[in-house]
């Protein structure tokens, strides 16, 4: 893996992002997530590691969590240590 980014997934309604979720994103390892819930509302944050560019992986994401109806924000970072 070369690359490292933060992500937000924020969900209002639909099903909720669970700690789970970044299993399925092929080629992507969770370094960290946490979850916070206030009401129906979810808000998932984690650190990634990918082999995508960090343009690519952003369109990626983007699109998987767009396709559960989540808005997701995506921002490289160096690696961590």
């Amino acid at each position: 893996m070369e690359y490292e980014s933060l992500l937000v997934v924020l969900a209002v309604s639909g099903a909720p992002p669970e700690a789970d979720a970044l299993d399925v994103l092929e080629g992507a390892q969770p370094v960290w997530v946490r979850i916070e819930r206030e009401g129906r509302s979810v808000c998932l944050a984690a650190r990634v590691r990918h082999a995508d560019r960090p343009e690519e992986f952003r369109t990626r994401v983007r699109g998987w969590g767009g396709a559960r109806g989540w808005a997701v924000t995506v921002a490289p970072c160096a690696p961590s240590l």
